[in-house]
């Protein structure tokens, strides 16, 4: 989104959520795709993720707080794993990196994550949502290129981070969290993480068993159906916040000042609804360094129009279109973001044996670019195949390559990275110019 658009858009914003959208229109009882219930108004698609239930008169039908936990579990874990790589850092356990995979409300535990100049609404995991970790929640779809579960493999990550960190001669540098043969565990753990759990969740959970899930009551008691509710994890484990249109791409990709907003004017930061997470945030960065792409609004815009269609009780058809559209957005930044680290990679590669030479930068991009690949899987809807995955970490390897710049193995993997690049833009249509530049 430009920035004048996204500007006007949030002076909509303002007025929308003072009033909750209602506007009177017919019924879809004629229309022989309709899913099931009677619906006596219906709403104009919002401009914020602000939904009142058919069912509760006051009340949001709005609920995903325990998405909004394990996307702070997710990104602490990350905290703590880089930590052991940074000046001064600290020797941790496996038993430490567990604590926050496999969190237990009896540890009663605070959030790593700051919210910048305004503190947070509420920081304890527990007092968000209760009974939510990431474990529970994992795929157990076998790791195309691995053949192992993401569970096992983070598992074993775990294990290395925690055997370098007791290390003296690695704690504080990279290698804290770096396997002798250049892998970056923490950046593994983290992007692994990020398909096996919000990623999959989303597409292949929540909108993959979406039209199964009632619509027509309010699902035990509560103020939303089941398939508002699903709707609603899904959007969640995208993770923007529920303004997200006010947001400009360089805020989204700049600090946590400029990717967090209190739109409620209380002084503080709420996770839920005033912060932007891993995915959103990605959006914005690819959507910033590409040209004619506007992953952001696509994807908002779906999140938005489905739920709308949800609680209009629209057709089969509409909402598939949406969560389609949803899907294959969140899909495309991912992969959009393996292209950036694929010429992250080329471009560390090309400065091995000069003054500039980097190996930390390359193991990290490296990473960075097999891990966001493994987490491109877990999508029903997605866009590539098995084969084109399966050839890619073909490509990839298992570790990073230092072969001198000018050799023939060196020229060798170029070709393999820039015939990686063709895989992708076969499967997504990206222009040539993003391919080039993002």
């Amino acid at each position: 989104m430009n920035y004048l658009t996204k500007k006007f858009q949030w002076l909509v914003v303002l007025l929308t959520l003072a009033s909750l959208f209602l506007s009177a229109c017919g019924s879809d009882e004629d229309d022989e795709d309709a899913l099931e219930g009677d619906a006596a108004t219906t709403i104009d698609v919002p401009q914020a993720y602000v939904f009142d239930s058919r069912f509760a008169e006051g009340e949001s039908s709005v609920s995903y707080s325990g998405q909004v936990v394990r996307n702070l579990l997710l990104q602490d874990l990350k905290a703590l794993t880089d930590s052991v790589g940074k000046d001064g850092g600290r020797s941790i356990g496996v038993q430490d990196m567990l604590k926050l995979y496999e969190y237990d409300d009896a540890l009663n535990l605070k959030t790593l994550t700051t919210t910048g100049a305004l503190s947070a609404s509420e920081s304890h995991y527990s007092a968000l949502s209760t009974g939510k970790n990431l474990v529970g929640k994992i795929s157990d779809e076998p790791v195309i290129g691995y053949n192992r579960t993401a569970d096992d493999l983070v598992r074993e990550w775990f294990e290395g981070i925690a055997d370098n960190s007791q290390d003296s001669d690695k704690l504080g540098t990279p290698m804290a969290y770096t396997t002798d043969d250049g892998v970056d565990m923490s950046q593994m753990v983290n992007k692994v993480l990020i398909g096996a759990v919000p990623y999959y969740q989303a597409t292949g959970v929540y909108l993959g068993g979406l039209l199964e899930r009632d619509n027509s009551e309010g699902k035990d008691g509560k103020a939303y159906t089941a398939m508002e509710h699903a709707w609603d994890e899904a959007f969640g484990y995208f993770g923007a916040a529920r303004d997200y249109s006010r947001y400009s791409d360089e805020q989204l990709a700049g600090s946590v000042d400029d990717f967090t907003f209190d739109s409620n004017g209380d002084g503080s930061i709420d996770f839920k609804s005033e912060y932007n997470f891993g995915l959103s945030r990605n959006a914005g960065k690819r959507d910033k360094g590409g040209s004619g792409v506007d992953f952001t609004q696509q994807i908002f815009n779906a999140f938005l129009a489905g739920r709308t269609a949800i609680t209009n009780q629209g057709s089969v058809a509409e909402i598939s279109a949406h969560r389609q559209t949803a899907a294959e957005g969140m899909e495309k930044v991912i992969a959009a973001t393996v292209v950036h680290y694929i010429n992250d990679t080329l471009s560390d590669m090309s400065e091995l044996g000069t003054a500039d030479e980097n190996i930390a930068n390359l193991n990290k991009h490296w990473a960075e670019m097999k891990g966001y690949t493994v987490a491109l899987q877990y999508n029903p809807f997605r866009l590539i195949t098995d084969g084109q995955l399966a050839e890619l970490h073909g490509i990839m390897g298992e570790a990073p390559i230092y072969d001198e710049p000018g050799s023939n193995s060196y020229k060798t993997q170029v070709a393999n990275y820039e015939r990686a690049k063709v895989v992708l833009q076969t499967a997504y249509g990206f222009s040539n110019d993003n391919m080039a530049n993002w």
